[in-house]
């Protein structure tokens, strides 16, 4: 058929089959032809209301105009269809009506971008749980960070998942190259050429720019493209983010794809509460014989049959139960709502069931950041949810038995659990209370602390001296004399009287300074006991003592805590973070328009502060290798701009939002979807105020973030996953 006679209609437009077969073998490209679908659409609507009006015959030429062909004129109906069209047809209308935004036309879809789909649900789905061996030798860089007594740090759960993630990004990116250059040939046709995609895109690629600028100017590039140990988040890894955000918009526009999104958040959520639950119960799957086979070669078996998790708290292949926890709150209100929205009986089922077990699975997890973002978003639901059923937008006696049905299930279930499990009882208290079962003040810690230990309020170098203070307004002076003998005056310049213990330690009569020891041996060390488990090491060079630091070198000069005043009321509130955030803060000056590069956090935060490091963690030997703040940890790493640049991204998806989601919801049966990734971005927002961006969580949360951002902006959702 000729391209004229086609975009005229100059054929029997009004057969299923007939159309088409005419599109398949017509070459347009895939706006024009659903251009043509819309006005078929049209069309038939006119003919339904004109012979709904009785004068069908009559008054069909009135709608042509004076810019419609001959050709078109010459196809007026001369007599109307017959009833198994007519019924057709209103069956095709209810069903455009009734779904909203969704397109009632399959039309000829290609399979190829469900298959894209397809791979990136399963992606999505499994990537919490990949784990394999990856040694990681240190280098000149991190071990002055992190010590290992072979060179090598082992690790089971985060490099994996990156390499997974850049891997995945790498085909995405191959795919869609070769799908628009090579196979369709019309690149403008994608949802990433929507007029209301251009922002994303523009706000990515300028994110993806500061971040690549950033990690060119790095000091240290070793750490930038796959990130350092232990946080394996490097610049290939982000920027894989990046693609799977853009890919969810470009390939999840249709209803199948978004069944497979339903279904892949379903399954994943559901498998991680029950792996949660087996770990709770003494049977973690990451210390299971079958899992050490998986995870390691045949050689490492042994080696990864020693598994074993020091810590009390559940975090399966998370690596972390902070990460965990942000998993939860991540994919609780997602989970939830699509149960609750869910016609299909299984799936209402799963998805509750998800839903209730990752929020236990929270709780398990001791994270107070992924409890309480999960009771955030469940009281953001709620509002939305009573907003839906007083505007009419939800069936309101279903709706309403639903709600209440759930609501005492789950009140029943988690008193029940309050009242006959001491170990639930008491993780959930812990929990509620940042890490610690009673909540005390600053002075009360500082005074308990005292009973046992020197609580260093500062430590200086003045001089060729050593000068620590305390909170009781008590110092102490060390000042070598000669070679190998140490001399020591109290606050008042007075010399303190010393004995030595069989240990070789000068101890003190002043008890003023009862907990405190020194020691200096051949090497010019000066080893300083607090009562703490661990000394403090200092090395005698350049007249002066420095931080001897792993046992491998030396620092010029003590860090000390010079972040805003704030979090010095406090620096252990929230577990450490105030100190870790007020510290990151005080380098954020060096951060503005650029970043230190992916990876390099912990080679610019002000490592070794032994004062705030005692107060907050009681011991020295602590490395800070993560911000424990999302948007620090972009600053830091990117640049306080393209921080600005991450936060106008999140800003506009929660304004578009708010208005397709509250103010004009879509009542089709994407609603529940629609409001679900809603929801849930702003519970990773919320969490990511107290941890970090991970590996494990990320990828989902930026998949999830594609989708939702391609639901909340009213786009075309194409109908696929049934005929007509």
């Amino acid at each position: 058929m000729k391209r004229e006679d086609l975009l005229d209609f100059n054929f029997d437009w009004r057969d299923d089959d007939t159309f088409k077969d005419a599109l398949k073998e017509s070459g347009l490209s895939e706006k024009e032809k659903l251009r043509l679908r819309d006005e078929r659409m049209r069309r038939l609507e006119l003919e339904e209301l004109k012979e709904a009006s009785g004068d069908y015959d009559d008054d069909y030429e009135d709608d042509i105009t004076e810019n419609d062909s001959e050709d078109t004129k010459k196809n007026i109906p001369d007599k109307k269809p017959d009833k198994s069209d007519r019924k057709k047809r209103k069956a095709e209308k209810k069903a455009d009506k009734d779904n909203g935004v969704i397109v009632a036309i399959k039309g000829d879809y290609p399979i190829r971008k469900n298959a894209i789909a397809l791979m990136m649900c399963i992606f999505a789905a499994i990537l919490p749980y990949i784990s394999y061996w990856h040694p990681q030798p240190l280098t000149n860089v991190t071990c002055k960070y992190f010590s290992s007594g072979s060179g090598i740090i082992n690790d089971w759960f985060l490099f994996q998942k990156e390499f997974t993630v850049v891997l995945v990004a790498a085909v995405l990116i191959g795919l869609f190259i070769v799908e628009e250059c090579f196979i369709e040939k019309h690149w403008k046709d994608i949802p990433l050429r929507n007029k209301n995609m251009r922002l994303p895109l523009i706000l990515v690629g300028a994110y993806a720019l500061l971040l690549i600028i950033s990690g060119i100017f790095s000091k240290n590039h070793e750490l930038v493209l796959m990130g350092v140990v232990k946080h394996y988040e490097g610049l290939l890894g982000v920027l894989g983010y990046l693609v799977i955000f853009l890919a969810a918009i470009n390939y999840f526009c249709d209803t199948k794809s978004l069944e497979f999104f339903s279904w892949a958040m379903i399954t994943t959520t559901l498998a991680c509460a029950v792996f949660g639950i087996m770990e709770y119960m003494g049977n973690p799957l990451q210390e299971s014989d079958f899992f050490a086979h998986l995870i390691a070669p045949a050689e490492k078996y042994e080696l990864a049959s020693t598994l074993h998790s020091t810590s009390n708290n559940v975090h399966i292949t998370f690596f972390n139960s902070n990460y965990l926890g942000s998993f939860c709150g991540l994919m609780f209100p997602l989970t939830l709502a699509l149960g609750l929205g869910s016609k299909n009986i299984v799936r209402k089922i799963y998805g509750l069931l998800s839903a209730a077990g990752i929020a236990v699975c929270a709780v398990l997890s001791n994270s107070s950041g992924g409890l309480y973002s999960v009771a955030a978003s469940a009281a953001i639901l709620l509002i939305i949810y009573i907003v839906y059923w007083c505007r009419g937008n939800i069936a309101r006696i279903p709706s309403l038995i639903g709600f209440g049905c759930v609501a005492v299930v789950l009140a029943v279930g988690f008193v029940y659990m309050l009242n006959n499990n001491e170990n639930f009882s008491a993780r959930f208290e812990e929990v509620i209370n940042n890490g610690s079962g009673k909540k005390v003040t600053v002075e009360e810690k500082r005074a308990n602390l005292a009973k046992k230990h020197y609580v260093l309020k500062e430590i200086r170098q003045e001089g060729s001296d050593l000068v620590l203070d305390d909170y009781s307004g008590s110092s102490i002076t060390v000042s070598l004399k000669g070679s190998d003998k140490l001399e020591f005056f109290d606050t008042e310049g007075s010399v303190l009287t010393t004995s030595v213990d069989k240990n070789k330690y000068y101890r003190f009569k002043d008890e003023r300074y009862k907990n405190c020891k020194f020691r200096y041996t051949s090497e010019s060390k000066l080893l300083i006991g607090l009562g703490y488990s661990k000394d403090l090491t200092f090395k005698y060079e350049d007249d002066k003592f420095k931080p001897f630091v792993h046992g491998m070198y030396t620092q010029e000069t003590i860090n000390s805590y010079k972040g805003p005043a704030f979090f010095k009321k406090d620096l252990s509130a929230f577990t450490g973070r105030y100190f870790i955030w007020g510290a990151t803060i005080s380098v954020l000056d060096d951060c503005l328009l650029i970043g230190k590069g992916s990876g390099n956090f912990v080679t610019v935060f002000p490592q070794y502060d032994y004062a705030s490091l005692l107060e907050v963690y009681k011991t020295p030997a602590m490395v800070v290798n993560k911000p424990h703040n999302w948007y620090l940890g972009v600053a830091v790493d990117s640049g306080v701009v393209s921080l600005l640049v991450l936060l106008t991204l999140l800003g506009v998806f929660l304004v578009k939002g708010a208005k397709t989601v509250i103010l004009h919801p879509v009542e089709d049966r994407f609603m529940h979807l629609r409001l679900g990734t809603y929801v849930s971005v702003i519970a990773f927002m919320l969490v990511g105020i107290v941890n970090d961006s991970y590996v494990c969580v990320s990828p989902v949360f930026w998949f999830i973030f594609g989708v939702g951002w391609y639901a909340v902006s009213c786009n075309k959702v194409i109908q696929t996953d049934y005929d007509y």
